[in-house]
């Protein structure tokens, strides 16, 4: 008998390990049953969320080189202002500069023109005094000249 009770036992565990072996089967197909569906979902959107997160990145980038485009256009706009500024300035100066020189000119050449007209004068006026002693002279000669002592 304890033989037989020993195969018995050696059957039942057996069919205990059998139907546990079936029982763990049927309990993870369940369970994968259950939970597949809703993490293939799950990995569509993940996949779905990557690929419109990096269509979004590669907008921002194109955006970014925009408003880096439009900043560099500012700063061309700006510096083109600060062209006309300067030019205008640099235009109003060289004007002044040629008015300085016209003035320049004409003061030159009046002071040249008073110049020679003051040379004129002390020529003159040199002249006048020698003529005025050559006449003396004269005058002194005919004066001895007419008393002869």
């Amino acid at each position: 008998m304890s033989d037989n009770c020993a195969v018995k036992d050696a059957e039942t565990r057996e069919k205990n390990h059998h139907s546990e072996s079936n029982l763990t089967e049927t309990l993870t197909d369940g369970f994968l049953d259950a939970f597949v569906p809703s993490l293939e979902n799950l990995k569509e959107r993940l996949g779905e969320l990557t690929q419109n997160q990096g269509i979004l990145i590669e907008t921002m980038q194109q955006e970014n080189a925009k408003f880096a485009e439009c900043h560099s256009a500012r700063n061309l706009l700006v510096m083109l202002s600060y062209v006309r500024t300067y030019h205008s300035k640099l235009t109003k100066i060289q004007h002044d500069m040629d008015v300085i020189e016209d003035r320049v000119v004409r003061l030159q050449k009046r002071a040249m023109k008073l110049k020679s007209q003051k040379e004129k004068e002390e020529r003159n006026k040199v002249e006048a005094q020698e003529r005025q002693l050559e006449l003396e002279r004269q005058l002194t000669a005919k004066l001895a000249s007419d008393h002869p002592q």
